[in-house]
């Protein structure tokens, strides 16, 4: 179920937030250039937000069509925004690595500084799924 699309000064969607009750997941796909970092911490805020709400215990960022770097965000995501979706019960997240090489290197940093916390990272959205519901399956039984 989508929940919020975002969208940049020219009326473009740049990301959509949704919510699968059934998995437990919170997702957010991006599309192309979010244009300034206050735009992709909105996204990010409302991803904490909606994980802290419906008590996800799973969260899948596909980033495979994102370009631009969120460098200045790095440590933020870090700092605050990974331990507040932690605390609000988070146990998996799964990362599609982006096509666009800025947002890779982007991504690939920020996931390096992560510790303690059960994220993958991968090429194709299908593993990312897989991985995911195989470790709700590994919680459960």
């Amino acid at each position: 179920m989508v929940l919020k699309q975002f969208k940049n000064s020219k009326d473009i969607v740049y990301a959509t937030v949704s919510y699968d009750a059934e998995s437990n997941c919170v997702m957010d796909t991006w599309e192309g250039f979010f244009g300034s970092q206050d735009n992709f911490r909105s996204v990010v805020l409302y991803v904490a937000e909606v994980i802290a709400e419906k008590k996800a215990v799973k969260w899948l960022a596909d980033l495979s069509k994102m370009n631009g770097s969120f460098d200045g965000s790095k440590d933020w995501l870090v700092s605050e925004i990974m331990p507040k979706v932690i605390q609000a019960g988070l146990l998996y997240e799964a990362i599609v690595l982006p096509k666009n090489v800025f947002s890779k290197l982007s991504a690939r940093d920020t996931i390096t500084k992560i510790k303690d916390f059960e994220l993958r990272q991968f090429d194709d959205i299908n593993q990312a799924k897989a991985w995911l519901n195989q470790g709700t399956e590994a919680m459960i039984g």
